[in-house]
């Protein structure tokens, strides 16, 4: 009785390690057919999506340059004074992001070279590490040729509001009609564009704009379908707000480049 259970105990021991064996890691081969999978779909791994508007569609329609006109870009700032209490935190209302709104704009029109001059002086960092010899000889910037640019634009985003509003029967909204209580998001910003060597203002335009939001709830309005905002709280009128920002930036840019002003 005594060897069987030895013989069973060994049995199970056994078949014990043997379950607990790893199998074996995937050949270089199941690898790099994994991998090349992978990038030959990447829309199946990828979260984001492109951050466009419907300005964005004359952007795309602008005719490629025969050459691109440098500009300066500096801070489009924050001029409504609006801001929010939030967990004792307090912080703008506006977005602070359309500077880099107004970068990817003119870069989506490709009829500028833009020069980034708000992050001016991380650049100089870099190239101040040549001067000062802290760098490995032959890497890096090569000092004394930035480009430069006979223009800059610069600009403000100058109202925002976002508010409830009553309408009357006529009252149409997404393609329905009938809605008495409704919300619109309105924003203006101001653009302008100097002339570096005379510092005269070239070109200047004021733009405003406006969607309107459809009743989904007591306290919920939803903006294009998806943007919803619910006034109880104040949730979600930010994002509304930026995508308002976005468009009338593309809007100017575009509005830009149709004016025919800057020439190289």
């Amino acid at each position: 009785m005594e060897i069987i259970m030895i013989g069973l105990l060994a049995l199970g021991l056994l078949i014990g390690g043997a379950a607990s064996v790893e199998p074996p890691p995937p050949t270089t081969e199941v690898v790099v057919a994994d991998m090349e999978a992978v990038l030959a779909s990447p829309e199946d791994v990828m979260l984001s999506v492109s951050n466009v508007t419907t300005a964005s569609q004359l952007l795309a329609a602008l005719p490629e340059p025969k050459e691109r006109i440098p500009i300066a870009i500096y801070a489009i700032t924050d001029s409504t004074g609006q801001y929010k209490a939030d967990g004792g935190a307090v912080s703008s209302v506006v977005t602070q992001g359309a500077t880099e709104m107004l970068i990817t704009a003119l870069q989506r029109s490709r009829q500028f070279t833009v020069l980034d001059r708000v992050r001016f002086g991380d650049l100089m960092n870099e190239q101040n590490l040549i001067s000062s010899n802290r760098i490995a000889p032959g890497q890096g910037p090569v000092l004394g040729e930035l480009s430069g640019t006979n223009y800059m634009i610069t600009g403000s985003i100058t109202e925002y509001q976002v508010s409830k509003e009553t309408g009357g029967i006529g009252l149409v909204i997404a393609g329905k009609g009938g809605s008495t209580e409704y919300a619109k998001a309105q924003v203006a910003l101001d653009l302008r564009v100097l002339n570096l060597t005379t510092g005269e203002v070239i070109w200047a335009e004021s733009l405003k704009g406006e969607i309107i939001g459809e009743k989904v709830g007591v306290q919920l309005f939803s903006f294009l379908g998806k943007n919803i905002v619910e006034f109880e709280t104040g949730q979600g009128k930010q994002q509304v707000i930026n995508l308002v920002v976005r468009t009338l930036l593309e809007e100017a840019v575009f509005k830009l480049v149709q004016s025919g002003v800057l020439t190289n």
